[in-house]
C-alpha cells in the first residue's frame, strides 16, 4: 500500500492527520503498482523517458585488439505528467463536534483521506481502458486463456517484472470471476477436480478468497473499476508492467490534510489534498481485458 508520511502535530489535529494517512495508505491499492516520481520544488511536470528497445542482433562480435566500429542508436521519448490538486473539504460545527460521541476529529481525518485515496485509484485504473493491446471483448465472460494471452503480450513487449493482473470486484468474487475459474467448471470431463489446475493455490483460494498469484501475475482487486462500461454490464479490467503507467507527485508530497477554525461561524474546516496526475507511459507493457461480469 502506499505509504504517506508526516510529522507530529499536536492534539486535535495530530489524531486527524493520523487517522486520515492511515485511511489513504489502507484505501489506495494501485500505488504501489506504478512508477512514482516525485516533482522538484519549482517545476510540478515531470518526464517519464522512454527507451527504444534493442534487439539481440545488434550485438556484434569484436576481434581482440581491434576497434569495434559498428554504432548502435539509442534513441528515446518522454511523456510528461503536470501535478494538480486533488481536494475534498468537510465542515465540523461546534455543536456537532460537541453532541457527537464517537472520535469526530479522527473519523472526519479518517472519512477524507480514504475519499482521496479512492480518488487516486480511480485516476490510475482509468488508464486501464487506454491499453491498445487486448484480450476478450464486450459480452465476453474471463477466461484463463485471457490472462494467459495477457502473459504472452507483456513477454512479447520485453515488460519488465513485475506483472499485475487488476480486476474489479466482480471480475475477482463474482460467479464469472477468477475464482470461480479456478474451481472445476473451468476442467471438465474426466479431469474434474474442485481447483485442480491450482493444486494448493486453488485450495487456499476457496478458504481464504484470495489468489496471490495466477500465471505469473500478482493479483489485486480494486473497487473503482468500472464494471458497466457503455452501460452493458462490463469490467475494465486490465494487465500491466509497472513501467506501462506514471505517477507524478507533488514536490512537498502526495497528501496533505490541514485544518482551519472559522471562529465567527462557529465551525472548523478540515481539506484534504492530493497532488498528482498520472499518464500512460508505455502503451505495449499493458492489456486492457474487458469481460463480462453481468
Amino acid at each position: 500500500m502506499a505509504e504517506t508520511d508526516t510529522g507530529v502535530a499536536a492534539g486535535g489535529l495530530g489524531k486527524t492527520i493520523g487517522d486520515a494517512i492511515i485511511a489513504f495508505n489502507h484505501t489506495n491499492v494501485m500505488y504501489p503498482l506504478v512508477t512514482v516520481k516525485q516533482a522538484v520544488q519549482g517545476a510540478i511536470t515531470v518526464q517519464f523517458p522512454e527507451y527504444t528497445k534493442i534487439a539481440s542482433s545488434s550485438v556484434g562480435a569484436a576481434t581482440d585488439g581491434s576497434d569495434y566500429s559498428t554504432v548502435t542508436s539509442v534513441t528515446t521519448t518522454a511523456r510528461s505528467a503536470t501535478v494538480s490538486e486533488h481536494v475534498i473539504r468537510a465542515d465540523v460545527s461546534d455543536l456537532a463536534r460537541m453532541g457527537n460521541a464517537d472520535d469526530l476529529t479522527g473519523n472526519v481525518g479518517a472519512v477524507l483521506g480514504n475519499a482521496v485515496a479512492a480518488k487516486l485509484d480511480d485516476d490510475l485504473v482509468e488508464l486501464g481502458k487506454t491499453f491498445s493491446q487486448t484480450q476478450s471483448s464486450a459480452g465476453t465472460a474471463l477466461a484463463l486463456s485471457h490472462v494467459f494471452g495477457s502473459m504472452r503480450l507483456l513477454r512479447s513487449a520485453g515488460a519488465p517484472f513485475p506483472y499485475n493482473l487488476v480486476l474489479s470486484p466482480k471480475s475477482m468474487w463474482g460467479p464469472k470471476g477468477i475464482i470461480g475459474l479456478l474451481h472445476d467448471a473451468a476442467v471438465t470431463g474426466s479431469n474434474a477436480k474442485p481447483l485442480s489446475i491450482m493444486g494448493d493455490k486453488g485450495n487456499e483460494a476457496m478458504a481464504a478468497g484470495w489468489v496471490g498469484s495466477i500465471a505469473g501475475f500478482d493479483c489485486y482487486w480494486s473497487d473503482q473499476i468500472d464494471e458497466d462500461v457503455s452501460s452493458g454490464g462490463d469490467a475494465a479490467n486490465f494487465a500491466f508492467s509497472k513501467g506501462a503507467v506514471g505517477l507524478a507527485v507533488g514536490p512537498e508530497g502526495l497528501f496533505r490534510i490541514e485544518t482551519e477554525r472559522n471562529a465567527s461561524f462557529r465551525t472548523t474546516e478540515y481539506v484534504a489534498t492530493g497532488f498528482w496526475s498520472e499518464v500512460e507511459t508505455k502503451d505495449a507493457y499493458g492489456v486492457y481485458i474487458l469481460t463480462d461480469v453481468s
